[in-house]
């Protein structure tokens, strides 16, 4: 799932808080799916949503959210990002970015093979996927018309609530999808249960942990944003991960970390030592704002 689309008429993102409160009025609370803990709420962005941590592991999400099918039915529908028959083409920068993805499984694969994309979108991935030889299929709660001609095996609907038979895969990938889902846990036990032996896990989020993102939590603790704790993307992120919370739910979920990234894109213009010298700084202390996780199945 990508950015919500804020020029949709329809669209809640950025709308003010009497809005949401009038189109989402109800509320139910969430317990750490890792401790089955309480979260403790430490913040409330300016659409009125409670940002809350977990005493335990302290996994921040949502608590209490909208119910996940009002949320699935206003926020995720076809608004929510660009599905066109024009966005089922990579940008040449979104080609770069899933070709180093591709390249990294068939690495820790050894071999191309079977590949589940949840929440495929508009099928770009699937496209270049395919195009590479892999057996591409995805899922998505809205299936797009770029998916659908884009030649893959696709099911409709929520991953827990496909019945894929017998099929399995050697990857299941989640592309900035694990923090829009009702229960990460429960999502990556799903992907477990659909991957064959030593089949592999692809996850990327954004990185909570990142030098932007703190920084912006560092100012809207402290009253120095016009619009404190709005980082956090809530309505439609429910969840919030560093490195050490993502890594605990892939490793309760029964896989093993292979590999992390918080890849970063070069600066137009920018000369060769100072992308380098940025992303020394940035990627290999995990502090850039987008984390990638790579984990093979137990």
């Amino acid at each position: 799932m990508a950015a919500p689309d804020s020029t949709a008429k329809d669209s809640l993102f950025g709308r003010p808080r009497q809005v949401i409160e009038a189109e989402l009025p109800e509320r139910e609370p969430v317990r750490c799916p890792l401790c089955d803990l309480d979260p403790a709420p430490f913040a409330r962005d300016p659409q009125g949503f409670t940002l809350a941590r977990c005493p335990g592991c302290h996994l921040e999400f949502l608590s209490p959210r909208p119910p996940f099918a009002r949320l699935a039915e206003r926020v995720y529908a076809h608004t929510y990002e660009d599905l066109s028959l024009a966005a089922s083409q990579p940008t040449p920068e979104k080609k770069v970015q899933f070709e180093r993805q591709l390249n990294l499984l068939e690495r820790y694969l050894g071999r191309r093979g079977a590949l589940l994309d949840v929440g495929c979108g508009a099928g770009a991935f699937l496209r270049l996927a395919a195009a590479r030889g892999w057996q591409a299929a995805g899922t998505d709660i809205h299936l797009s018309e770029g998916a659908r001609t884009s030649g893959a095996r696709l099911w409709a609907g929520r991953l827990a609530a496909i019945d894929f038979g017998t099929e399995r895969f050697d990857a299941v990938r989640f592309h900035h999808v694990l923090e829009h889902t009702e229960n990460p846990l429960a999502e990556l036990g799903r992907a477990r249960a659909l991957l064959r032996p030593n089949g592999l896990l692809y996850v990327s989020v954004p990185n909570l942990a990142g030098l932007s993102p703190r920084l912006k939590s560092w100012q809207s603790r402290w009253g120095m944003k016009r619009h404190p704790w709005r980082h956090y993307a809530a309505l439609h992120h429910l969840w919030f991960f560093t490195p050490a919370t993502l890594g605990r739910l892939v490793e309760r979920a029964g896989f093993e970390l292979l590999h992390w990234e918080t890849p970063l894109r070069p600066k137009p213009g920018w000369p060769p030592w100072l992308t380098a010298a940025y992303r020394w700084l940035l990627e290999k202390p995990r502090r850039g704002s987008i984390l990638d996780l790579y984990a093979r199945a137990q």
